[in-house]
């Protein structure tokens, strides 16, 4: 902390980031002062820096980080210098109409860690008082290093997913897409004691992770009638439920017919602003599938992924493709959108 600077990626508007130094931040009595240890980088970070996602300038951003307690402010209790953290960053109201049905991950007025609120791609990162009282604080167990805890956010996004799939024992699951969220669903969805899990994704590579991860079948969309094989996989009824983690349009349309009558389809990944599809109502009309969407996750969420990552039954071998420091970013990013490795991390003390 001398001088009071530190280092940050700061974003400026499209197209536009720098490593800056900036002061750090000065935190009240009701906040808590984090160091840095990694940031992820995810797809919204890259749709930030494109100007598809839109958020005010000039903001550090990273909403999914890991780092060590450096400062508690005299009025929280609960926690202390020293320990080692991730933190959930969106922060939930309480008071809106999903908050009190129990779904604080669509909170209607949430702010977030990373878009307005200043984030973890920097040296230090300050947490407001709001997210401490939600609970987002969240300890790392310590049989969980520090750069996957990093990754623990869209862990837990993709736990809330599996969570919406609503999967039964004896059920065949597919997933759409082998990215990192994809990955994740197929570990998570191990638990489910499946009849069969198929992941459906174009790069060989990444085919051949998803069956280390405990895929029973791949699936390459390019060479192989992707509808055919899973009727053939399931007597002809189709999948009971089918998970969307490629924000493609046209590959949301065709995963409608892989589903059974009855089943369900559950649209993860976002879509760039206002995608339109083309689809047959008849086919949910004659087949009552559920349609559903799955949208961030929540503290608690994270809690239990940091429980699975502790007990080793989620794996993260090749989960972390490369380690940059925040002058590297660009490299990172690229890597992201280009769908080159799995998950990047920045590291700002690199």
């Amino acid at each position: 902390m001398e001088n009071g600077m530190m280092k940050a990626l700061v974003f400026q508007g499209p197209k536009q980031f720098a490593v800056k130094m900036v002061p750090i931040p000065v935190i009240s009595e009701e906040e808590i002062l984090v160091r840095v240890r990694f940031g992820g980088v995810c797809g919204t970070d890259n749709r930030i820096y494109q100007g598809t996602k839109v958020i005010a300038a000039p903001r550090i951003t990273g909403h999914e980080f890991s780092g060590v307690i450096e400062q508690v402010g005299a009025k929280v209790s609960g926690y202390q210098a020293g320990e080692r953290v991730s933190v959930y960053p969106m922060i939930h109201c309480g008071k809106c109409h999903c908050c009190l049905e129990g779904k604080t991950n669509i909170c209607v007025s949430r702010t977030t860690i990373g878009y307005e609120i200043d984030g973890g791609f920097a040296q230090y990162v300050r947490i407001p008082k709001e997210a401490i009282a939600c609970g987002n604080v969240v300890r790392i167990p310590n049989g969980v290093s520090d750069e996957i805890a990093a990754i623990s956010e869209p862990i837990a996004a993709a736990y809330h997913g599996i969570q919406q799939a609503c999967l039964r024992p004896g059920d065949v699951f597919v997933i759409i897409g082998a990215g990192p969220i994809g990955l994740f669903h197929t570990q998570l969805a191990r638990g489910s004691d499946l009849k069969k899990l198929i992941v459906v994704e174009p790069i060989a590579e990444k085919r051949q992770m998803a069956l280390r991860m405990g895929a029973d079948l791949v699936l390459d969309p390019a060479n192989e009638d992707v509808k055919a094989v899973i009727a053939a996989q399931t007597d002809g009824r189709g999948a009971d439920a089918v998970i969307v983690d490629v924000g493609v349009p046209a590959v949301l349309e065709q995963s409608l017919d892989y589903v059974k009558k009855g089943g369900r389809l559950v649209i993860f990944a976002g879509m760039p602003v206002g995608t339109k599809i083309s689809l047959d109502p008849n086919i949910i009309h004659y087949k009552e599938l559920v349609v559903t969407g799955s949208s961030s996750s929540s503290a608690k969420n994270q809690e239990e992924v940091f429980r699975l990552l502790d007990s080793g039954k989620v794996r993260t071998e090749g989960m972390i493709s490369g380690c940059f420091p925040l002058e590297e970013w660009k490299t990172a990013f690229e890597m992201k959108a280009n769908y080159v490795g799995v998950k990047t991390i920045l590291d700002p003390w690199a």
